[in-house]
């Protein structure tokens, strides 16, 4: 939670600024999240959080080429859930930034 808010707090350059973003933090970890959620970009906000609910439903972590083919999957009114190609990023990185404050890539031993 502490990291969370410190995001917050890292475009502020004077006193007055880190002052008034002290007096603004939200007091839990959902005020935190519901925070993030309404800074990203809104036409990037329905993927982020698709992207989200894969993360933490997977049973295993996920890789990035893994995550980024998670916004192919769209509802279609006449056949529910399918993969549309033409909706995936042209760069998986692209998925950092879109969850830019919310997710973030690790190295693993594999």
């Amino acid at each position: 939670m502490v990291a969370l808010q410190l995001r917050e707090l890292r475009d502020c350059y004077s006193k007055t600024m880190v002052e008034t973003q002290l007096g603004c933090l939200p007091n839990g970890l959902e005020e935190i999240y519901d925070q993030i959620i309404l800074k990203l970009n809104k036409k990037h906000r329905e993927d982020a959080l698709k992207i989200l609910q894969w993360l933490a439903f997977s049973a295993r972590p996920l890789l990035l080429d893994e995550i980024a083919q998670v916004v192919g999957v769209v509802f279609d009114s006449e056949c529910g859930l399918c993969f549309k190609p033409s909706h995936l990023y042209w760069d998986p990185q692209s998925v950092l930034h879109v969850c830019s404050s919310l997710i973030t890539q690790a190295k693993g031993n594999s």
